[in-house]
């Protein structure tokens, strides 16, 4: 965490509050252990291109390779141990490049304590970062307390839910 203070403390972002609607680029990050679980966020992400929204998805495997089975999605980057340094820190480029981009919107639908996807959201630039909430850390504009159904499906109902209400936008 000693690492993650130091780079942010001197990260600067334009922050802008933007609806699914308003926003043209939205960024997400997250991580899949199960079929089911990929299938959610699959469903999350159509659902967001539906708003005439760009989505460019990246995707945590925690092993050492990306499986083959992940490779032949599109539309989704994958990235494993391979792609993080000694200290679980980026070190492929189109990691940093997705940290660099000034997405309207990024969201980290990260269930767990996961620290790469955690150190890139915290990173990235976007103007609008939504998020599980998290005890004693403060990276995101929105977070939802999950606590009581901690999974993917209970964070994208309520991001789904609030982000919409918190812009003043009705479906």
């Amino acid at each position: 965490m000693v690492i993650l203070r130091r780079r942010s403390k001197y990260r600067k972002r334009e922050k802008n509050i933007s609806s699914f609607e308003s926003s043209k680029v939205i960024g997400v990050v997250f991580k899949t252990d199960t079929q089911s679980d990929f299938e959610i966020v699959k469903q999350f992400l159509h659902f967001l291109s539906d708003q005439e929204n760009k989505v460019v998805a990246l995707c945590y495997v925690d092993s050492k390779k990306v499986p083959d089975f992940y490779l032949l999605r599109k539309g989704f980057n994958f990235f494993s141990r391979q792609d993080l340094n000694y200290f679980f820190l980026p070190k492929a480029q189109f990691i940093l490049d997705f940290i660099e981009k000034p997405f309207d919107m990024l969201i980290d639908l990260s269930t767990d304590n996961n620290f790469p996807l955690f150190l890139i959201s915290s990173l990235s630039k976007a103007k609008y970062k939504i998020g599980k909430l998290y005890k004693n850390v403060n990276c995101f504009d929105v977070m939802i307390d999950i606590s009581k159904k901690n999974n993917v499906q209970s964070l994208i109902e309520n991001i789904k839910h609030y982000i919409p209400v918190l812009c003043g936008v009705s479906y």
